[in-house]
């Protein structure tokens, strides 16, 4: 996968997470955010898998361990590339997960996910009239 894949899968299964957390939690940024992270579907930082339930981790890392924008991501926040490798490709499949974080608009996210229950409120209200 491409940095850019990691980061639209990730942006995926966050709204998946999202769409599973109640009202009062997505009012709260800082709890989302905890949350987010340590979700396995959304980075596998928990488990410490993610792709690779589906054995499919080393073919994803190709994608990003020469890419610019993830290695500068991965440098800016310390990583060693030798100390994270030694865990395996699903390290790196999970490291790629979290700094993809770093490149989604949470906020947006949220407002998407309000907007979509509004909607779905509203076509229940539609079919309840029509009954």
């Amino acid at each position: 996968m491409t940095y850019d894949e990691y980061i639209a899968e990730t942006t995926n299964n966050c709204m998946k997470a999202l769409a599973d957390r109640t009202n009062r939690e997505l009012e709260n940024i800082e709890l989302i955010r905890k949350i987010l992270w340590q979700e396995d579907r959304v980075t596998g930082v928990i488990n410490g898998i993610c792709s690779s339930m589906k054995g499919k981790a080393a073919e994803n890392i190709k994608g990003v361990l020469f890419n610019n924008l993830f290695l500068k991501d991965f440098n800016e926040v310390g990583l060693n590339m030798q100390n994270v490798m030694a865990y395996g490709p699903e390290a790196i499949d999970v490291v790629a997960r979290c700094l993809a974080l770093k490149h989604i608009n949470i906020n947006k996210l949220i407002e998407e996910e309000r907007e979509r229950r509004r909607r779905r409120e509203a076509d229940s209200r539609k079919c309840a009239n029509r009954v």
